[in-house]
């Protein structure tokens, strides 16, 4: 069975992105800044570990819990982020800073400190999430934009040092999603092989 650590596992993608894990048989655990969601019953079963992934000591406590949880990590999947909106004459480098604190710093420290872990299981896949605005930003978004096209270009860069080489069947399985039903969602994305 395959597992995955889902970080801000409660925030605004958070619930439809364990929801897809567990309906696919994925052990899951999932990282919060406060409390754990109590269970409901009919929803997954997550291992929850309370994170503060902008520090290095806080992701690497989250990492140990879920390798000890699961019995090791696949695959880890970086959500946790924030969002503001500054006109530039309200701007200053404390709101660009708290932007890449929110957005940046988490991603690499949880990628730091999964990566042994996820190499260790021979499958190890990293998710990160950045967003539109990162490459078309709008008014009264230049730190928002600056922070998560950090994070595009953190995981355009890991992703040529950390790649494999890849299996025709392995493009065969990513084609036939493309055709799915399931990637209804992604529309117009380039898809860089390695």
């Amino acid at each position: 069975m395959s597992r995955v650590l889902v970080t801000g596992a409660t925030g605004g993608l958070g619930g439809g992105v364990v929801a897809a894990f567990a309906a696919a048989g994925w052990q899951i655990a999932g990282t919060t800044r406060g409390a754990p969601p109590k269970r409901v019953k009919g929803e997954p079963a997550i291992h929850w570990l309370r994170a503060d992934l902008a520090t290095t000591a806080g992701a690497r406590r989250a990492v140990k819990g879920a390798v000890a949880a699961l019995g090791g990590l696949d695959a880890l999947v970086c959500l946790v982020g924030g969002y503001a909106a500054t006109p530039v004459d309200e701007l200053s480098w404390t709101g660009v800073d708290k932007l890449l604190q929110l957005d940046l710093r988490p991603t690499v420290e949880a990628v730091i400190a999964a990566r042994p872990a996820l190499e260790a299981s021979g499958a190890g896949s990293i998710v990160t999430v950045g967003a539109k605005s990162a490459l078309a930003p709008g008014s009264k978004m230049s730190a928002y934009a600056a922070a998560k096209a950090a994070v595009m270009a953190f995981s355009a860069s890991l992703a040529i040092e950390l790649r494999p080489r890849v299996d025709p069947r392995q493009l065969g399985e990513l084609i036939r999603f493309l055709a799915s039903p399931e990637s209804a969602p992604l529309t117009g994305a380039a898809i860089p092989i390695g």
